[in-house]
């Protein structure tokens, strides 16, 4: 009982948070050293105050959804459509990644070098040894999953094993999905980032350690952790690309878990929406009129035969 009253409680306090969040960055602004901006920053990511603002902030969009249903589709809609745009940015990472390895490829075996120099009209842009380039498509990699999963969920492109869904009703697949990105999606998309905040801040910043349990923290400076090895060195980059990837997972629970509350009220509203590709349909054509016109030409006697004099 006490912990269903702290947690309302915490959604209560969370809630006031949210509409006290301008006056919140106000204050967080005017800190007098930079130390105590990020301490406050560094804190405030991994806290119950934050964990409560957005569950409060749930809340409501779930109370606005059951209210008004063009809200709730308007939500559902932009939700997905941001994610969207994030996964076709990210896709062309992959792009990226086939060119960059073909140069690396074509330097190293054909060319016997070392290092990929890019120098148009002269000026030196980049001398970076191919080993360095090798590991940075591992970067590019970790940058298509993390930017591209939620774009993959809305599409339905995920592996899924069925065992009893594919024979329930319609009304039952939504209220399933539905429960499950309650129960399921939103707290896995939470506990990522739960754990990967302190290690995310801890590479990036020269700080007391952070671990899940930490209340106090004291920020001294950027760090920017990277490897001892000659390849792609940016190890705080790989940890913070785990924070992106929770957040966008979180939208997209958000959004799916709205998408299935639109199927339990209208009709006709998939899980998965797919967007079609292909072109619009041509103009019809007039079936009779073509009738028509090839009955008159039928009755058109043409008389191909010379005619004598």
């Amino acid at each position: 009982m006490s912990l269903v009253l702290d947690s309302l409680k915490g959604l209560a306090n969370g809630a006031v948070d949210l509409v006290m969040l301008p006056y919140t960055i106000y204050q967080w602004w005017q800190l007098e050293t930079l130390k105590e901006k990020m301490t406050a920053l560094t804190l405030a990511g991994q806290s119950l105050e934050f964990l409560f603002m957005m569950m409060a902030l749930l809340l409501i969009v779930f109370i606005l959804s059951l209210i008004s249903r063009r809200f709730l589709k308007s939500t559902v809609l932009g939700l997905e459509a941001f994610n969207r745009v994030i996964g076709h940015a990210a896709s062309w990472f992959v792009l990226l990644l086939m060119f960059q390895q073909v140069l690396i490829i074509v330097m190293g075996q054909v060319f016997r070098g070392n290092e990929l120099v890019f120098a148009p009209f002269g000026m030196p842009l980049t001398d970076s040894e191919l080993q360095w380039l090798s590991g940075q498509l591992k970067f590019y990699n970790a940058i298509l999953i993390a930017f591209a999963s939620a774009y993959t969920f809305i599409e339905g492109g995920h592996v899924r094993v069925d065992l009893v869904y594919g024979s329930l009703s319609y009304k039952a697949k939504r209220f399933m999905d539905f429960m499950g990105s309650i129960f399921f999606m939103l707290p896995t998309t939470i506990l990522i980032w739960w754990f990967a905040w302190p290690i995310a801040t801890n590479s990036a910043f020269s700080q007391r350690p952070l671990n899940i349990f930490s209340e106090k923290a004291s920020w001294r400076g950027f760090k920017w952790e990277s490897s001892g090895t000659a390849e792609f060195t940016w190890v705080w980059a790989f940890k913070a690309i785990i924070l992106v990837f929770a957040a966008l997972l979180f939208i997209q629970a958000v959004a799916f878990m709205l998408r299935n509350l639109w199927g339990l009220l209208e009709p006709d509203v998939e899980s998965h929406p797919r967007v079609e590709d292909a072109p619009e349909d041509p103009t019809p054509i007039d079936l009779t009129a073509s009738i028509r016109t090839t009955e008159a030409a039928n009755d058109v006697d043409i008389d191909l035969a010379p005619r004598k004099n």
